[in-house]
C-alpha cells in the first residue's frame, strides 16, 4: 500500500510539472475559450467533446496502458464484509454497496446467506445502500461482529473491462476511451464483477479501447485543465 501511494505521489508531481505550462496558458487565454481548451505547449491538453491529449513523453512518464473491451466468461464472485445487527430469531447482518449495483445483487444468490431486503434510505445522500442478509450458520455471532458474505453466480459471457479501468466519482462511474489522439471520459453502467474484470452493461461496445492505468491521474489532469468543470460524453 505504501508503495502504491508513493507511485501516486510521483505521478501526480509529474503531471503537476507537465501541466504547469497549461495553467499559464489558461490564464492568458481566458478570453479565447477554444485556445484555452487546446492548452498547447504543456504536454497535456483538453478539448471539449474529444477529451485529454497527451504527448508521448507524458504517456511514457505515466506508464499509460490500454486494453480492449471484449466479450469474456465472467463469474460474479464478490466477497462482502457485513456487520451483524440482530441475532434472533434470525442472524441478520448488513453490508454497504454502491446504489447503482443494488439491482444486480437482487438477481443472484449468495453463498451461506440470503438477501432479505435492500435498505435505500441513504441512497440519495451517499449513493450507497445496505444489503440486509440472513446468515446461514450454526453458531451465533455477537451483535456488532463483522462477517464475510460471498455473493456468487454462474459464469456468463459478457462485455467486460479490467477493473482498474473504472473511475468511481461522485458524478458516477466512468472509463477513459481512446478517441483517436484523445482520451475521452465516458460514463458506463456496470454489472457482474470478478476479482479482475467488471461487466459493462451500457456505455461501451466490444472493441472499444479503454485506459487501464493510470485512470486516477487522467482524472486529476482533466479536473485541473477544466478547473473542476470537465464534462463527460
Amino acid at each position: 500500500m505504501k508503495r502504491r501511494f508513493h507511485w501516486l505521489g510521483l505521478t501526480v508531481a509529474c503531471l503537476g510539472l507537465l501541466l504547469g505550462g497549461c495553467g499559464r496558458k489558461d490564464s492568458v487565454a481566458e478570453h479565447d475559450q477554444s485556445e484555452s481548451e487546446e492548452g498547447e505547449g504543456g504536454g497535456v491538453s483538453f478539448k471539449e467533446g474529444r477529451g485529454l491529449s497527451l504527448n508521448p513523453e507524458v504517456i511514457q512518464a505515466l506508464g499509460l496502458r490500454t486494453a480492449e473491451a471484449e466479450e469474456r466468461p465472467l463469474a460474479d464472485n464478490i466477497r462482502l464484509i457485513a456487520q451483524v445487527f440482530e441475532t434472533g430469531p434470525r442472524v441478520l447482518a448488513s453490508a454497504t454497496v454502491p446504489a447503482a449495483e443494488a439491482e444486480h445483487f437482487e438477481q443472484h444468490p449468495f453463498q451461506g446467506a440470503k438477501l432479505v431486503r435492500i435498505d435505500r434510505s441513504t441512497a440519495t445522500a451517499t449513493r450507497l445502500v445496505d444489503l440486509i442478509v440472513a446468515l446461514d450458520r450454526t453458531d451465533t455471532p455477537a451483535i456488532g461482529e463483522f462477517v464475510e458474505v460471498i455473493f456468487a453466480a454462474e459464469p456468463t459471457t459478457v462485455l467486460a473491462v479490467s477493473s482498474t479501468a473504472l473511475l468511481d466519482s461522485a458524478a458516477g462511474t466512468f472509463v477513459y476511451v481512446v478517441n483517436g489522439e484523445y482520451y475521452l471520459r465516458t460514463p458506463v453502467k456496470t454489472g457482474a464483477r470478478s476479482s479482475d474484470y467488471v461487466e459493462i452493461t451500457d456505455g461501451l461496445y466490444a472493441g472499444d479501447v479503454v485506459v487501464t492505468a493510470p485512470v486516477e491521474q487522467l482524472w486529476l489532469a482533466e479536473l485541473r485543465l477544466t478547473k473542476g468543470g470537465g464534462h463527460s460524453h
